[in-house]
């Protein structure tokens, strides 16, 4: 006899073919569960890691116990110096999906066997020859959790199934049946959820959305919506943005806007981030990460926006401009 139930009520119905973008890598409920399992296998004398960073990666390193270096950036999101010493490694952050000639850079330059390429702000990146690649789906795709790990590092599968996904899923679908801000407080609950997780296998929830998504039409989207916004706001954006063939962007970055920008777009229901705004407080974080993090502007480009869309985003900003 089977194993599975038979009969009773539907489950919710999803698409039962495809597979998942990245469906040969280790799967997590998140990319930091994943990035400590790694740790905590390997056992690195010391990470580096850059200043601009998202909290949730350091706290993996904190929670293994390894002690973190810190490494400066240049104007380019290039990694500016580090001096790896024997059993170190040195994590690179695929910056906002359009950093891929920074990663060659970065393997070019240090020993790749102790390289670890975050690509949560790039899903799309292939996975590089280095020590490991890490990806985070939710923040390209509508799911509630999981994260990827390509390794050839013994690192050993999650034993337990994480069975907490249904817990982190009504923002999802509030935001079809009402709106953003209808659940907005049960996204910030779902990522909080998230925070000092030992590492589980992704949920069977997740796998099967994921399994069921056109990624071919999501990456063409989003290049296109990059393409059509930096043809517009490229003159006076202080980022140097160039997208090659490989890159597909998380968002569209903005340095320079005028300081009330964010305020203006969140008053017309346009919501873009400032990234790790977190560091700004720190004292020893260098000024030019300390200035990304308070005034770069990361606009939408993902796969849901239509053309009109991303012209009254691009008109917002440039008016805001031209009166500053």
């Amino acid at each position: 006899m089977t194993t599975q139930a038979i009969g009773g009520y539907l489950e919710l119905e999803l698409p039962r073919e495809g597979e998942e973008f990245h469906h040969g890598a280790r799967r997590f409920q998140s990319s930091r569960a994943a990035f400590l399992a790694l740790l905590r296998a390997c056992r690195p004398s010391a990470v580096w890691m850059p200043w601009y960073i998202c909290e949730s990666m350091v706290e993996p390193v904190v929670m293994a116990g390894i002690p973190i270096k810190r490494y400066e950036i240049d104007e380019r999101l290039r990694v500016k110096s580090a001096e790896l010493a024997d059993g170190e490694w040195l994590l690179y952050v695929n910056y906002f999906g359009v950093s891929g000639n920074n990663v060659e850079d970065v393997l070019d330059r240090f020993p790749r066997e102790r390289v670890v390429i975050d690509n949560a702000q790039a899903f799309f990146a292939e996975p590089y020859e280095c020590a490991a690649n890490l990806y985070s789906p939710r923040k390209f795709v509508g799911v509630p959790d999981g994260g990827y790990l390509v390794t050839d590092r013994p690192v050993a599968a999650p034993t337990e199934t994480d069975r907490t996904s249904q817990q982190r899923f009504s923002h999802l679908l509030q935001r079809i049946d009402a709106d953003a801000e209808a659940g907005y407080a049960a996204y910030t609950a779902a990522e909080e959820s998230l925070k000092c997780q030992e590492p589980k296998g992704m949920s069977k929830l997740t796998q099967r959305i994921l399994a069921g998504i056109n990624y071919d039409e999501v990456r063409a989207k989003r290049v296109a919506n990059f393409a059509y916004l930096h043809e517009k706001l490229r003159p006076s954006n202080g980022f140097s943005l160039e997208l090659d063939g490989n890159n597909v962007p998380l968002c569209y970055p903005y340095l320079g806007g005028h300081a009330d920008l964010q305020a203006k777009l969140i008053a017309n229901r346009i919501y873009t981030p400032r990234y790790w705004t977190e560091i700004v407080t720190d004292e020893s974080v260098p000024p030019f990460e300390a200035e990304l993090a308070r005034t770069a502007l990361f606009l939408p480009c993902d796969q849901r926006l239509s053309l009109t869309q991303l012209d009254d985003m691009a008109r917002l900003v440039l008016n805001r401009q031209n009166r500053s």
